[in-house]
């Protein structure tokens, strides 16, 4: 892994409501789901990556996510208080990175841009 493939691992977590969703009032783990899903490059990755973390889910469902970069697979794990929220969890997100794949592919691969120095 090189040392942007670090970068963007760390720059790129999202943990979203996680006091709710670690153990139940009930003593019961929450129900967790793990996706890997694969882009083309790690580039493609990063940008659903960044897409797909600023939506937050709803305090009502009580289910939480959290996103991280590997080489060029998204890593996600969705965890909710039982299996019907988090099959209704999962299923949102996948409408969702469906979205974002539809648009990279429609406008093409993500460009490094160079970075811009102030003088």
């Amino acid at each position: 892994m090189s040392a942007e493939d670090e970068h963007l691992d760390d720059s790129m977590d999202s943990e979203e409501g996680e006091e709710g969703v670690n153990e139940l009032s009930n003593g019961k783990p929450p129900a967790l789901a793990t996706l890997e899903i694969p882009f083309n490059s790690n580039r493609e990755a990063g940008v659903a990556c960044n897409s797909l973390r600023v939506d937050p889910e709803p305090k009502r469902s009580g289910s939480s996510k959290k996103l991280t970069v590997k080489d060029n697979i998204l890593c996600v794990e969705v965890r909710s208080p039982d299996v019907r929220q988090l099959r209704t969890a999962v299923s949102s997100f996948m409408d969702l990175v469906h979205l974002v794949s539809k648009t990279i592919d429609q406008f093409g691969p993500p460009h490094q841009q160079a970075k811009k120095h102030c003088s």
